[in-house]
């Protein structure tokens, strides 16, 4: 069973989570044409990018107050992917007819799980760097 402190880390990852696909990707602003005639959307790359930028900074956060543990990595990793295709899906899901938003929610958690596992797998190791070069 979790402590209390590393429960309420968790669960602050997941709301923070959401509330960056919200703030980020959450006001679309659907899709443009291009002057060359190509059609981009229903994100800029600015929203990506920042948005990936804040997930990112969530991890390493969230591995850190858990002090890097391999237990604690997988949990950050577990809360960000699940808090963000939440936000995700529920937007996908009510405004797809085809049903295809369920494979871009399963694309979606592996490139979240993915890129999540990376950053903290990262942080884990700077952190024992630094921690070794204090000692």
């Amino acid at each position: 069973m979790p402590s209390p402190r590393t429960t309420l880390i968790l669960l602050t990852v997941a709301v923070a989570s959401m509330a960056t696909w919200f703030a980020w990707l959450g006001w679309e602003s659907g899709y443009r044409t291009l002057p060359d005639g190509s059609v981009e959307g229903p994100y800029s790359t600015m929203q990506v990018v920042a948005s990936g930028a804040t997930i990112t900074c969530i991890v390493v956060a969230g591995c850190l107050a858990l002090r890097c543990s391999v237990r604690g990595s997988i949990a950050v990793v577990a809360c960000v992917t699940a808090g963000f295709a939440l936000a995700w899906g529920r937007n996908a899901a009510a405004s797809d007819e085809t049903g295809l938003w369920v494979v871009g929610l399963l694309l979606l958690v592996v490139g979240t799980a993915a890129g999540g596992s990376a950053v903290a797998a990262l942080t884990r190791l700077v952190s024992r760097r630094v921690g070794q070069r204090r000692r």
